[in-house]
């Protein structure tokens, strides 16, 4: 089972992320880039997943010949550490050095900076020719690979056995969204996505406010009690057919809160009031 989901940057402009919201379940966006670059739709594309309630996480483009604790600094003090997923984009080619270790720098001081550890997102192309020899710990962090095919299953990196995300390709329609996405596949269900980004709000219906209703009394002389209790004291009445507005509902049974005090409505399924709309 796999959810259908999205990831963007500067370069697909403004979203409105109510109207995407409906096709997907969920989207990461780029926040970051080197040690000073903040994306100009980052700020935009965190609140409006938020407003939609759609699962998120930001991610980090890592540049390979910058600091990369200056870099995994730059990207937590911007993005924050309310996320639960932080995701690392490494696909910069540097044919200089051995950048192995510098990623595993930066990978470690986002756990350290949030507790979390960050994802890695990479193509099979790009780390089996630059991330050389093959380390052993790449495993330890979950991966998003980019990998265009139209096959069943991407072709994972040395190192990986499995997939969180696999983005599979670059040029997607996104509901509310003038230009193409990245099309992504989360390897699970639905619930199984809103649990690994752990910030997914479903909608909830809505609710009535007791103010939408007034209730109207069945029976002359229907106690008034200072609480929802019948060993409170009565403070009062009320008559035949007349009406008031609910404050609150409460009481072991059913009690009406109104501007008099606290009523009965219905004990041990004998009813006192009826609902007025």
């Amino acid at each position: 089972m796999r959810t259908l989901g999205v990831d963007v940057s500067h370069w697909e402009g403004s979203i409105d992320w109510k109207k995407a919201s409906p096709s997907i379940g969920f989207a990461y966006y780029k926040c970051t880039e080197g040690v000073r670059y903040v994306d100009q739709q980052f700020y935009a594309n965190r609140q409006g997943c938020k407003d939609a309630g759609l699962a998120h996480a930001p991610y980090h483009f890592y540049q390979p010949a910058l600091d990369p604790n200056s870099q995994a600094e730059h990207f937590i003090n911007t993005a924050g550490k309310a996320y639960h997923q932080y995701i690392a984009d490494i696909e910069v080619p540097e044919r200089q050095e051995d950048i192995t270790q510098k990623i595993l720098t930066f990978l470690k001081r986002v756990e350290q900076l949030t507790g979390v550890k960050p994802s890695i997102y990479t193509s099979s192309g790009y780390w089996n020719e630059f991330i050389q020899p093959h380390p052993q710990w790449a495993s330890q962090y979950e991966l998003i690979i980019a990998h265009y095919t139209a096959a069943h299953q991407p072709t994972l990196p040395v190192g990986w056995s499995s997939w969180r995300v696999w983005q599979f390709s670059d040029y997607w329609s996104l509901n509310g969204c003038l230009e193409q996405a990245d099309g992504d596949w989360f390897n699970g269900s639905s619930e199984e996505c809103r649990t690994w980004f752990g910030n997914a709000i479903l909608p909830q219906p809505a609710q009535p406010s007791p103010n939408d209703f007034k209730l109207h009394s069945l029976f002359d002389h229907l106690h008034i009690r200072q609480s929802p209790s019948m060993k409170a004291k009565v403070i009062g009445s009320l008559k035949r057919d007349e009406v008031v507005e609910i404050e609150e509902l409460g009481g072991d049974d059913v009690w009406v809160k109104h501007p008099r005090g606290w009523t009965a409505v219905e004990r041990g399924g004998y009813r006192y009031m009826e609902v007025i709309k």
